[in-house]
């Protein structure tokens, strides 16, 4: 299997059509399929909705076969407000058809390889929630299902509803993740820090889903001085392991931020990674595909 897959969050917004069909491109020629996205992508930029990164793919899988492709996406963390993260409009069983019917409207397809539940809904029963996805995996709408940025606690209890209504499981279980560890009591809002004990939970239960790390390479930080770290990553432990990536990387030859990628790959976490252009996506990636 390709050893990444392709965020797509910045498409449409931070990225123009353009670009984002060139590294698209870049990506299937590479040998890559998977594609990550969301329905609230990017709902951060100062002109963005919510619905770009979706839109763009749509208009580029329109001249594509689509069975060359696997679409990942998510619903159930639009900003009600459409400024913060305070309030979601969750994962209620009619919003979630809501949802569905407008992504795949946007993608120009007629199902989706695999639907996550972008973040946990604390106010709709997981039951109430695992009973509707599952059954749009059942009618052959979505073929898989994900879970991003549930805690401990909720994915065994998620499990326990799983088995006992016999419901279909998660394949995937998508967090933030890096090889740095940011500061204690960071806060990242409603995205949940990959850490090793939910690591090791994960890897203990019994459906095996794939691990998946979105924003590892920390808006291309690996490539600047320590000076430029993140302020909720910025510490001294981190400075000088900064320091060491780049002395790593220069010495096989290679960027910090491909050294990054395949750490966390040779780790037994899928990265999702996004580049702005074809050659960034290249060089990214040089440590992760055959010579």
């Amino acid at each position: 299997m390709f050893p990444i897959i392709l965020g797509t969050a910045k498409f449409g917004t931070y990225t123009n059509k353009d670009d984002s069909f060139a590294v698209l491109d870049a990506f299937l020629e590479m040998g890559g399929s998977r594609l990550d996205t969301a329905n609230n992508y990017a709902c951060w930029h100062p002109d963005g909705k919510g619905d770009e990164s979706e839109t763009v793919l749509g208009q580029w899988l329109q001249g594509k076969d689509r069975k060359r492709v696997e679409v990942m996406t998510k619903i159930g963390a639009q900003s009600v407000d459409g400024f913060t993260y305070d309030k979601l409009d969750g994962l209620s069983p009619d919003n979630i058809k809501r949802s569905l019917d407008k992504t795949l409207t946007r993608l120009n397809t007629d199902y989706l390889d695999v639907l996550y539940a972008h973040v946990d809904d604390l106010n709709v029963p997981l039951l109430d929630t695992w009973k509707t996805l599952s059954s749009l995996v059942d009618e052959g709408i979505v073929r898989q299902l994900g879970i991003s940025n549930y805690k401990e606690s909720r994915v065994l209890e998620l499990v326990d509803v799983i088995e006992q209504h016999q419901l279909r499981p998660f394949d995937y279980a998508q967090y933030r993740y890096s090889i740095i560890s940011p500061n204690a009591g960071a806060d990242f809002g409603p995205q949940v820090i990959l850490n090793e004990h939910l690591f090791g939970a994960l890897k203990r239960l019994a459906v095996k889903p794939e691990i998946i790390g979105y924003s590892p390479l920390l808006d291309g930080c690996y490539e600047f001085s320590a000076d430029d770290l993140p302020e909720n990553y910025d510490n001294l432990l981190n400075c000088a392991m900064l320091d060491d990536i780049q002395a790593q990387a220069e010495g096989n030859g290679s960027t910090p931020s491909a050294l990054v990628l395949k750490t966390i790959a040779d780790y037994g976490i899928t990265p999702v990674t996004a580049a702005s252009t074809p050659e960034r996506l290249k060089s990214n990636l040089q440590l992760l595909l055959p010579i």
